[in-house]
């Protein structure tokens, strides 16, 4: 009876041990495995994880992006450029620019230069601070930088005298490349037309002055226009 128990204990030490050797560590890595499967981006919860909880290697990539650029890109990172060609009309934003027809203002005789009032004649406008048809006179730049300004005036017809057109800044006529003039046609509309860059600073303006030494008061044709157009920055 005694060898029995004996043989008996020898049994099931001997059982047990053959289950921790095959059983024990078949069933722990099938549970770590498990475990792994379970755990989602979805169960981290936000802000738990921080660039101190990455790999040295991880954050150095995170830092210093490297490899060739693509897309808009060229060059290589950290240091990419822009890609030649890849800003076009569709990346760009609206240019500021205005333009304005018809003021039918009935011009006085004389040598004085009149500054044209050309009403709600508005044709285009991009910035809604270009032009007050309320004010009436002046075309005023949104930003500084450079513009092109432009004015063609037609006048009734009248063989006597001479016909001019300013681009005037700030209300002053200094700029001569500004303007032009020409002696009355002897038949039809006489036109006269200026174009000019010129430079501006955010909240300047220019108006269209005219005159005419017809001999009387003498009405533009309808045809007349003035406009100011976003060229670039100077700086």
């Amino acid at each position: 009876m005694h060898t029995l128990k004996r043989q008996w204990i020898g049994v099931t030490m001997g059982l047990l041990a053959l289950f921790v050797a095959l059983g024990g560590p078949a069933a722990a890595t099938e549970g770590a495995a498990s475990a792994a499967r379970l755990i989602t981006g979805k169960q981290i919860k936000d802000g738990t994880v921080q660039v101190k909880d990455l790999s040295a290697r991880a954050q150095r990539t995170l830092r210093s992006p490297r490899g060739a650029a693509g897309g808009d890109l060229s060059g290589t990172y950290p240091n990419p450029e822009l890609r030649a060609g890849a800003v076009g009309p569709a990346e760009q934003g609206v240019l500021p620019a205005v333009r304005i027809v018809g003021s039918a203002t009935s011009v006085p005789d004389g040598t004085t230069a009149s500054t044209l009032n050309w009403g709600s004649g508005v044709s285009y406008q991009t910035d809604p601070t270009m032009y007050d048809p309320v004010e009436g006179t002046k075309l005023v730049a949104p930003r500084t930088g450079l513009y092109l300004a432009h004015a063609s005036i037609g006048f009734n017809q009248n063989a006597t005298g001479i016909r001019t057109v300013s681009i005037a800044i700030n209300g002053v006529n200094a700029n001569t490349a500004c303007f032009d003039r020409d002696q009355a046609a002897s038949s039809g509309a006489t036109f006269v037309n200026a174009t000019c860059p010129v430079r501006l600073t955010q909240g300047e303006f220019i108006t269209i002055t005219v005159t005419q030494t017809s001999g009387a008061d003498l009405g533009l044709n309808g045809f007349e226009s003035a406009s100011l157009t976003w060229l670039g920055n100077l700086s």
